[in-house]
């Protein structure tokens, strides 16, 4: 060993037993004086892909390079974080996504660059009909070589090629092989078509180009949903009225969740406005104390389908009853049957009014001098129409309109 390296190490108080183990050392040193000892120590919550979790962790945010405000931060994590590019994290109420990763020969720290996630990219599975929510980097695609170049002072890193295709949008986010060509997505009310995915130009993330799409008569604009049509779903509070607890009640709201007017089997989920005086508990909600407030039951799969429910919670248990309705699908298919029953199983004294001239057949399922127990419709040809089935029961003159699907 050099007299010169022996210098060195008693001067700057050596720990380890190479110059790599040094410079190692002192960059943990460092990462950790910064987190733990100055004004750049924050506290970010990392999202697992696998998992679908978020866990906290301590990390230093040294600055912001903004085209807008705070776009993008400049971050430094001990590699136990498990920052990498692609990697999805919540800091100051905002979605990040790691874009970049400074180059370091053998680095014992984390050091990149992330960009705020400027809205969501929001899909439905074609086959489980799931809602499916994903931050990204939305911009302009016409500055998008602003993620080209990695800013170290050695070497250019990770250039991105995008494919020549005619795209004015660009979206960044954890890569995902579900996205195609031809997704439609609506992003602040307006649609979006994609034209290419690039799943290579940055490790674990996808680029979309996507140009201006035309909006369509399917696509909810204020949830930003394209193809919302596939989730004709409706949630309804079962009881003829607001729902009545007393002090220390515990219940379970009769729900019923329709899918084109059908009753289906679908999660959902309950959330209480004020716990302190109902409180929710899975499906069970608890009176707590007395006064007003509104349940939110939503779609598990779906929160953008919901309904909300007054709840009144008094001194006095008041009976209450379920309401009654015409359970059947809201669309007759071309050439085919539907059946409509009474939500109770009862029978009724059951009328159809045919609003079109349109070949059908009417018939009553077993009939008797009070009614029937219901009504069966079948269409015979291919023209629009629109059906009204009414009941008499015990609550009174209950309805449902029925329309004949052309497409």
């Amino acid at each position: 060993m050099s007299t010169r390296y022996e210098e060195y190490k008693d001067r700057v108080h050596f720990k380890g037993n190479t110059k790599r183990e040094y410079v190692k050392t002192k960059v943990k040193e460092s990462i950790s004086s910064l987190i733990e000892d100055s004004q750049y120590g924050f506290t970010i919550s990392v999202y697992h892909k696998n998992s679908k979790n978020y866990t906290d962790h301590e990390v230093a945010i040294l600055s912001t390079k903004t085209t807008q405000e705070y776009e993008a931060a400049n971050i430094i994590a001990p590699l136990e974080v498990g920052l990498e590019k692609g990697t999805l994290f919540n800091w100051d109420s905002n979605d990040w996504i790691v874009l970049k990763k400074m180059f370091r020969p053998d680095q014992p720290g984390f050091n990149g660059i992330a960009y705020r996630c400027t809205g969501d990219l929001k899909w439905i599975d074609k086959d489980t009909k799931e809602l499916f929510i994903q931050p990204a980097y939305i911009r302009s695609g016409r500055i998008t070589n602003a993620l080209g170049v990695t800013p170290d002072v050695n070497r250019v890193f990770d250039n991105i090629v995008m494919h020549d295709t005619d795209w004015n949008m660009m979206a960044a986010t954890q890569r995902n092989l579900d996205f195609h060509p031809e997704m439609r997505f609506i992003l602040n009310g307006q649609a979006y078509r994609v034209t290419n995915v690039d799943n290579v130009s940055i490790d674990d993330v996808s680029i979309l180009s996507l140009v201006d799409d035309k909006l369509l008569d399917t696509d909810d604009r204020i949830n930003g949903i394209a193809y919302a049509d596939v989730y004709e779903y409706t949630i309804h509070n079962k009881l003829t009225e607001d729902l009545k607890l007393y002090a220390g009640d515990i219940t379970e709201i009769p729900i019923v969740v329709l899918k084109d007017g059908v009753t289906v089997d679908e999660d959902y989920v309950l959330e209480s406005k004020d716990p302190s005086i109902v409180e929710v508990n899975g499906k069970k909600i608890i009176s707590r104390g007395l006064g007003s407030t509104e349940i939110i039951v939503s779609l598990s799969k779906n929160k953008t389908i919901f309904t909300v429910i007054p709840v009144e919670v008094g001194e006095e248990h008041v009976p209450q009853e379920a309401k009654i309705y015409i359970d059947g699908n809201d669309y007759i298919e071309w050439n085919t049957s539907e059946e409509y029953k009474l939500s109770n199983g009862s029978s009724a004294s059951f009328e159809v009014d045919c609003l079109s001239k349109i070949r059908k057949t009417i018939d009553y399922i077993n009939p008797t001098e009070e009614g029937s127990e219901g009504v069966k419709i079948s269409i015979k040809d291919k023209y629009s129409g629109t059906f009204v089935i009414t009941a008499m029961t015990e609550q009174g003159l209950v309805e449902k309109t029925v329309y004949i699907r052309t497409v």
